[in-house]
């Protein structure tokens, strides 16, 4: 089999560097689940109806109270759990993608870009959170034939998804964009049921459903078991949100420069390999960017929603490329490899990593200075 051939040598400890990230994560979220005080990405998973009755995100809380009640089961143990079966799931999934089409070293190269699949290491602090779900259901709705039955299949799933995370909706254009570059048709009476279904979930939430934390919330989980520190979703406040993002304008700015370089990238290899998608894809940017913005008012993590915006445009992206039709496991075409692509995303990794700890060290560049040399001598 071609998978095995001396000559894809390379190709194999490529797959070799995704399975030691895969697992590097799994070992990380493993440490996080077993802290004595949790934050961000555990009371991310623990908004419940307990607390207040109906309200946006709360029902994997209240299915994880459920399996505790039921079970016996500890709430980061179940949440951890969560979190490995979805990255298996996107791992799995994404390498599948690619497989079925015919790939370059480019396209190998852009899924290891830092806002793609090279973020989990980067920013495993915030990784973990309900966008795996999100990540999944795209390369579900990517891979394989496009039924009727899928397209179905689809919908309940996504309108499901939006009571795990409303933000599933500001993504909602690059599901059409894959449904459109999949089958090449312009299907308006089902993106038209797509987009008015999720609109009427949205607008029950924001009209019928409660704050995330209605007084009790925090005292809830601690009865089971869960301690938080003081930084979690039950206490943020938007406005001081607001306040942050103006008193850090440089950082948030280099978060839009991020997204920029990357979207960039992108482009940049359909436009070389696959120029006569390269205006529609451009259009859906354009597009995508608009529908998107009010994302980046509404919540204060750029990065998060940039890493989002990335890795669904990589599933865009792989649905143009042309189908594996040859028997061989793997099948590379002829595109030539744009080496400054990888030397711009070894510099872009380094640019990001160093902004990330920025961000993770109370936005001090001196504490990201003095942690690591702290870890270097000690």
């Amino acid at each position: 089999m071609i998978l095995f051939a001396k000559k894809n040598t390379p190709f194999l400890l490529y797959c070799f560097f995704l399975v030691v990230i895969f697992f590097y994560v799994v070992v990380k979220l493993h440490g996080k689940a077993t802290l004595p005080v949790h934050e961000w990405t555990m009371s991310d998973w623990l908004v419940n109806y307990e607390d207040g009755g109906f309200k946006r995100r709360g029902v994997t809380g209240t299915s994880f109270f459920a399996v505790q009640d039921l079970f016996g089961i500890q709430l980061p143990f179940q949440v951890f759990t969560i979190q490995i079966i979805f990255y298996t799931l996107i791992f799995f999934s994404y390498f599948k993608l690619l497989i079925v089409k015919k790939i370059d070293w480019n396209i190998l190269v852009l899924l290891c870009s830092p806002l793609c699949f090279m973020y989990f290491p980067i920013n495993l602090s915030y990784s973990g959170k309900r966008e795996i779900v999100l990540f999944a259901l795209s390369a579900y709705f990517a891979f394989g034939k496009m039924t009727v039955l899928k397209e179905r299949i689809f919908l309940v799933l996504f309108c499901a998804g939006l009571f795990i995370h409303e933000m599933f909706y500001f993504f909602l254009p690059f599901f059409i964009a894959i449904h459109f570059f999949k089958t090449g048709e312009k299907k308006y009476t089902f993106w038209m049921l797509f987009l008015v279904l999720s609109t009427i979930i949205m607008g029950i939430m924001l009209f019928f459903g409660k704050e995330i934390n209605c007084g009790k919330s925090v005292e809830i989980i601690r009865k089971r078991g869960v301690a938080f520190g003081t930084n979690n979703i039950f206490i943020y406040n938007f406005w001081e949100g607001i306040e942050l993002i103006k008193k850090e304008i440089t950082s948030y700015s280099l978060f839009v420069l991020e997204l920029v370089i990357e979207v960039s990238m992108f482009l940049y290899y359909v436009f070389l390999f696959y120029r006569n998608k390269f205006y529609t894809l451009l259009k859906f940017i354009i597009a995508s960017f608009i529908w998107v913005m009010p994302l980046y008012f509404l919540g204060i993590d750029w990065y998060r929603w940039n890493h989002i915006y990335s890795m669904l445009l990589l599933i865009v992206v792989i649905t143009i490329l042309p189908n594996n039709e040859s028997r061989d496991k793997v099948s590379f075409n002829q595109n030539v490899f744009i080496k400054k692509l990888l030397v711009i995303n070894i510099l872009f990794f380094v640019f990001f990593f160093i902004h990330m700890q920025y961000d993770a060290r109370g936005l001090s560049l001196q504490n990201v200075m003095e942690y690591y040399f702290l870890k270097l001598y000690s």
